[in-house]
């Protein structure tokens, strides 16, 4: 009788160091788990141009996803409800590139890349935010991606990390909200703002290095006209110039670096 209750208590032990066992690695492994940094605590390293929120809320159709990894700056892995994994390409907007075949690593690629592993945790639930099409050519998904109430592409431009880019209609809803974010991060030179030549309107221009420098100040009018004529050809006329009053501008400008940065040459006269 006696061997059984000490077989009983040796029993009654072994449970309870496995258990503590078990709670005190589930709790070691708890406190190695970096909790996900917010956008306030990322501005240290990722300054933020001075311009708020331009997007507010998802208005097109949306869907909840888990992370699966980030790929790029501009692309993101996705596990679906199905069990179904997918790439999903970030709409209208288009980072450095850090794994093209054929290109090196380009500046603040890998910031851009860093900035989204972040500020989104692996296994975390995201929100898509479809435009009017879903797909790209490629049959790529194309989406906006919203993160605790902030949209991830937006977040992006306004560090400087990502261009507008890949403007395709009907997939535009968010297009002019996006340019007022880039234009104040391009007039503050953050990011792929800061290296003169660097954003151009195919991409980026790996080759260029010398910091950029404001070719003049910014006007309070910002009245620099920026048209598209008949062949397609980008052209800002500034006042005073041959054209300037008779110009119907598609785009205004404050400097005539942000127009360039957009892809427009001087007029002539």
């Amino acid at each position: 009788m006696r061997q059984l209750k000490q077989w009983w208590q040796l029993l009654l032990v072994l449970v309870l160091s496995v258990s503590l066992a078990g709670c005190s690695v589930d709790n070691w492994f708890a406190e190695q788990v970096e909790p996900p940094e917010s956008l306030v605590e990322l501005e240290a390293d990722y300054p933020v141009a001075d311009v708020g929120t331009k997007v507010k809320a998802p208005i097109g159709k949306t869907e909840t996803v888990t992370l699966d990894r980030v790929i790029d700056g501009d692309t993101l892995k996705v596990e679906f409800e199905s069990g179904a994994t997918e790439s999903i390409r970030l709409l209208l907007v288009d980072t450095p590139e850090t794994s093209h075949p054929t290109l090196p690593v380009q500046p603040f690629g890998e910031d851009a890349k860093a900035f989204v592993a972040r500020w989104l945790p692996e296994g975390e639930t995201i929100v898509l935010e479809y435009d009017v099409g879903r797909y790209d050519r490629y049959q790529r998904t194309l989406a906006y991606v919203w993160y605790d109430d902030a949209m991830l592409n937006e977040e992006l431009l306004r560090r400087g990390l990502a261009r507008v880019a890949y403007v395709y209609a009907p997939n535009t809803q968010h297009v002019d909200a996006f340019r007022d974010v880039e234009r104040a991060a391009r007039r503050e030179l953050l990011g792929i703002w800061s290296i003169e030549d660097y954003v151009t309107g195919n991409g980026f221009d790996h080759e260029a290095a010398r910091p950029a420098k404001p070719r003049s100040e910014p006007s309070e009018a910002c009245d620099i006209k920026g048209n598209i004529n008949r062949e397609g050809e980008k052209i800002y006329h500034v006042p005073g110039g041959a054209s300037y009053e008779r110009t119907n501008p598609e785009e205004m400008f404050c400097t005539e670096g942000e127009a360039e940065a957009a892809g427009f040459r001087r007029a002539a006269r």
